[in-house]
């Protein structure tokens, strides 16, 4: 196993005067999965690329272990790479597909043919051996493309939005399989991707990104109730959160956050705090719509809403609502029959009233 540790790390085109990558640190820990997540242009391949080598850093330093490898080359790291558009060879078996990068190490022929048949039973593509790329589902190919950069069994193992491509009942499938290949090999793997959904599921940690710079580097948890500005709580959760703005006001010496006359959150005691040591006027309020329910309960405040839509999801409903001008979404049971027009109460509770400083966008944690 291996830990990646990037330290200061810059990336700048020279061509177009593109700042790709900021001072970026990160360091991920032996035999970790992590997610480098974020909107296309956000910098995270240009991170793949410098980890892998097929890209040169501008200054800073990237370390497997304790060893500086800014000047190796690919082979040299001992790294492999799935891509999303699987890259196999169209004119050879898959069983030469997988063997390849054995065959061009000289490893025997007894020894590839070992190797091949464990990686096969491991991606439950064993019946495919004697089959060509072009005969199998993209979800078969994807599976291939992972077998051929398993094999080599690399020091760090990189995934480039490997599930793009698939399905989404295909996509569910793969998740569960890349997780058991994780627990099963134990290797250091960097995920990149584009939808959160897959970063959450798969990583122990992710690495959020925006702008050419880190945002946030944290277990779902963390980034889910603990966001450390409004593009991390934007990104991360679907639906995506309620942006409010409010003014601060108080009532019986506790501060509330009023959006509007009708329209007023509670927070809890400690971003009390933190809006008084802040010297705060005004908030912007994020709340997830799974924190606004139907439900009563003994610690909850309500808001009242006037329903726009009621959009049926199956396990769930949506709920768009409006208050005044302000529009915003609750998540609700699936029986709930509410039509355009009624009216609604939805609860929360204040330790789930996120306040954000309205210049700095970040969030009062």
């Amino acid at each position: 196993m291996t830990e990646v540790r990037i330290d200061k790390v810059n990336k700048i085109y020279e061509r177009g005067n593109v700042h790709a990558v900021q001072n970026l640190n990160l360091q991920i820990k032996d035999g970790e999965f992590v997610a480098l997540l974020g909107p296309s242009g956000c910098g995270k391949t240009s991170t793949l690329r410098m980890i892998v080598g097929l890209e040169a850093i501008s200054s800073g330093t990237i370390r497997f272990d304790d060893v500086i490898v800014n000047d190796f080359t690919p082979e040299q790291r001992n790294v492999a790479m799935a891509f999303e558009s699987y890259a196999l060879y169209p004119n050879l078996s898959i069983a030469e597909n997988l063997a390849f990068p054995l065959e061009v190490r000289g490893i025997p022929l007894s020894e590839r043919t070992k190797e091949v048949n464990r990686i096969a039973e491991m991606l439950q593509i064993t019946e495919l051996l004697d089959q060509r790329p072009g005969q199998l589902s993209g979800g078969q190919q994807q599976r291939v493309s992972l077998g051929r950069a398993l094999i080599r069994e690399p020091a760090v193992f990189i995934l480039d939005e490997v599930l793009s491509h698939l399905d989404a009942h295909l996509k569910f499938q793969m998740l569960f399989e890349l997780k058991k290949i994780h627990y099963s090999l134990g290797k250091t793997m960097v995920y990149v991707t584009h939808d959160q959904m897959e970063a959450l599921a798969l990583s122990d940690r992710v690495a959020v990104m925006a702008n050419a710079k880190l945002q946030q580097f944290g277990n779902r948890n963390e980034l889910y109730h603990k966001p450390i500005n409004r593009f991390v709580a934007d990104f991360i959760g679907e639906p995506s959160t309620n942006f409010l703005n409010a003014r601060i006001s108080s009532v019986d010496k506790k501060i509330v956050l009023e959006v509007n006359a009708d329209l007023r959150f509670h927070p809890d005691s400690r971003r009390q705090d933190l809006i008084k040591e802040k010297g705060l006027e005004e908030v912007l309020i994020g709340i997830r719509p799974q924190y606004l329910t139907l439900q009563d309960g003994p610690v909850k405040e309500s808001v009242t809403a006037e329903v726009l839509i009621n959009e049926y999801l199956g396990e769930r409903n949506i709920l768009e609502v409006k208050n005044g001008s302000e529009k915003f979404r609750a998540v609700v049971p699936p029986e709930c029959r509410a039509i355009r027009g009624d009216r609604v109460t939805l609860f929360y509770e204040p330790n789930h009233v996120l306040a954000f400083d309205p210049q700095t966008e970040e969030c009062l944690l």
